[in-house]
């Protein structure tokens, strides 16, 4: 009897911890289901540190030539010769094309020669008027031939002038109207020539920022490309600012010159011009994106 009720107890015991053991098992198991995975947050670190802000803003322009001159023939007559053409740089003064050269230089000569005749004429008349050989009145007559002589001279002189045309710039000839053997009349369009050395962008500016603009003021400029690689930004200076605004647009137009030396950019490109709104000296910055907004307060 003594070794049955040994027995048992060694039975009820085993089966006790053996539950207490499955129970904190299954607790364990449903407890590590309810607590939550462990968070991380990715940061960046930045100082904090002052330094000098300039805020800028950027409006788009077009480019247009700094002289855009259409030339127009002063003479009546056929063209005789062509030297440029199309494309070709022209120096200020050089010959672009002639008019009928071979008949103003034939006027010219015979307007010289009676220059010359009177001239001669009015000197003799003179000496013998000193010599009381002549009247006051063929004097005169002399002298009023002897000048009109030399205005007709000079007149001859600037047809043979005329007769030539030249650029009044150094440039380009971006254009030729007329062709050898073409007659044209006073006023008839022959050449275009553009001075492409510097050339004016001309920006829409809004009434909001027209006051932060100032004749002199330096500004950047970056020519547009279709290509990812962005292009050089060239400088810029403010040469005129519109008093008046545009009725349609309600902006004022600024000309900005724009150096173009090596004439990689050409009249009618469009660019960007960035302008100087302010500079924030010695201020402190941080991104945006760290700035959140509470009960209508950022911080």
């Amino acid at each position: 009897m003594k070794n049955h009720y040994l027995l048992i107890v060694a039975l009820l015991f085993a089966g006790l911890v053996s539950g207490c053991g499955n129970g904190s098992q299954a607790q364990t198991e449903t407890e590590e289901k309810q607590s939550p995975a462990q968070k991380v947050t990715h940061v960046v670190v930045q100082n904090v540190e002052k330094e000098t802000i300039a805020e800028t803003f950027t409006l788009p322009g077009t480019l247009e030539a700094w002289e855009d001159l259409r030339l127009a023939a002063e003479l009546e007559g056929p063209v005789r010769w062509n030297g440029p053409q199309e494309g070709d740089r022209v120096l200020k003064g050089e010959a672009i094309l002639r008019i009928d050269p071979e008949t103003v230089n034939a006027n010219l000569e015979r307007e010289r020669a009676e220059y010359e005749k009177a001239r001669k004429n009015f000197a003799r008349i003179e000496q013998l008027l000193e010599d009381k050989i002549v009247s006051e009145k063929e004097y005169d007559e002399a002298k009023g031939a002897c000048d009109v002589a030399r205005a007709n001279l000079k007149n001859s002189e600037l047809e043979y002038e005329k007769s030539t045309m030249r650029s009044p710039v150094d440039g380009v000839l971006d254009e030729l109207l007329v062709d050898r053997g073409e007659y044209v009349a006073p006023g008839t369009p022959v050449a275009v020539v553009v001075a492409v050395d510097r050339l004016k962008a001309l920006v829409e500016v809004p009434e909001k920022d027209v006051a932060l603009l100032q004749v002199g003021q330096e500004v950047n400029v970056h020519p547009a490309t279709l290509h990812e690689q962005r292009s050089a930004m060239l400088n810029g200076e403010i040469i005129h600012i519109a008093y008046r605004a545009d009725p349609g647009t309600r902006t004022y137009l600024a000309k900005i010159e724009v150096d173009n030396l090596d004439r990689r950019l050409r009249p009618g490109m469009i660019l960007r011009v960035e302008f100087a709104r302010r500079v924030l000296d010695q201020v402190i910055s941080v991104p945006l994106y760290a700035i959140i907004e509470r009960d209508n307060q950022k911080a």
